[in-house]
């Protein structure tokens, strides 16, 4: 079966991102010299692509890689191991932005722009709006003051906000409207990739369906590559293209959207599918597929497949031996992969019909 690092950037233009063998550990240091006893093993060998004009969404429960994952896209991390491999489209060169410096990685942030999860700590409450959101043209010489402040101004428009609040301070806004304008600024170098790090996460349900809306809408528009993570199903499926599945610093499953709700292949799929709320009070929670215990400690994964001390389904070999990424047994041309040694065998439950929506 084919392995998902088989999918090769150099020949396919559609693949604007390309993750191959991703790790990023952090040591655990101890004792008066602070020597080395471990390690915190946050991406663990995760391998995807992101094909241009769509959005690949990371899902997973907290703690399982998926800011971390994120942040050394962006080279705000060095990764430990691995290739991150970006094509530029003004020139059509493979970039191997792991391999890059502080120094030589930064001419590409402008092409990479992320939205932050949390919309009052991302925003500084000294600048006011025409600052912020002018922030990254000024870091990359963009245009003069007057220029700039015209790109601000319409910016904001696109974003649901107006010029009207270009001299106004973050605190005078909403969390709605701050992550607006955290959007905008995002937007402001017209970047071909933008990570979208759980940015409705803390937004309330209505102001949820308003920002995932506008970001569907300006994807349309303006051809954007979303890498957009995020912990709510609900919102995963109403935005994203392509869906990776993480526990515990590994891909378990990647699909399409439509496939991987509607065909779930491994068992930790399964249990987050089950967990979706529904808005129909008589459609009770399948507690059967519930997962029980807690995430075990990335410093010291389990042995063999990593989820088998809370899958429902596991064997004895599931205990000793690594699962790999590969294409799924049912696939036919969706490229659905799993990580799962029975995956062939299981008949897993798909998502309920009436989960949450956004329109």
């Amino acid at each position: 079966m084919k392995e998902i690092s088989n999918v090769d950037i150099y020949q396919d233009q559609n693949i604007l991102l390309k993750v191959d063998e991703l790790k990023k550990y952090f040591p655990i240091k101890e004792g008066i010299l602070r020597r080395v006893v471990g390690y915190i093993k946050a991406v663990n060998g995760v391998n995807f692509f992101v094909e241009r004009g769509h959005t690949l969404g990371v899902v997973g429960e907290s703690g399982c890689g998926k800011t971390t994952l994120g942040r050394c896209i962006l080279r705000l991390l060095d990764p430990t191991e691995g290739s991150i491999k970006f094509r530029d489209s003004k020139t059509d060169q493979i970039i191997e932005l792991a391999d890059l410096t502080r120094n030589e990685v930064k001419p590409y942030r402008k092409k990479i722009q992320v939205i932050f999860q949390d919309p009052f700590s991302s925003l500084d409450d000294r600048m006011t709006i025409e600052d912020i959101v002018a922030e990254p043209l000024k870091a990359f010489n963009q245009g003069n003051k007057r220029t700039r402040k015209k790109i601000v101004a319409e910016l904001l428009e696109k974003v649901g906000l107006s010029a009207s609040h270009l001299d106004r301070y973050p605190h005078e806004f909403s969390g709605g409207q701050r992550q607006r304008i955290g959007i905008a600024r995002a937007l402001s170098l017209n970047p071909e990739l933008i990570i979208c790090d759980e940015p409705v996460s803390a937004l309330d349900v209505s102001v949820q369906a308003q920002v995932i809306n506008m970001l569907d809408k300006l994807q349309k528009e303006q051809k954007f590559t979303y890498l957009f993570i995020a912990h709510d199903l609900s919102v995963i499926e109403h935005i994203s293209d392509r869906v990776i599945v993480m526990y515990l610093g590994k891909v378990v499953e990647q699909g399409t959207t439509a496939d991987l709700f509607n065909n779930p292949q491994h068992p930790y799929t399964e249990a987050l599918l089950a967990a979706i709320p529904s808005p129909d009070p008589t459609i009770k929670l399948n507690r059967e597929l519930l997962l029980k215990g807690n995430v075990p400690e990335p410093s010291n994964p389990p042995s063999g497949c990593n989820f088998h001390p809370r899958c429902r389904y596991a064997a004895e070999k599931c205990k000793n031996t690594e699962p790999k990424l590969k294409l799924s047994q049912d696939d036919t041309q969706d490229n659905h992969y799993d990580a799962c040694l029975y995956s062939d065998e299981l008949d897993l439950k798909p998502a309920i019909k009436q989960s949450l929506k956004f329109r």
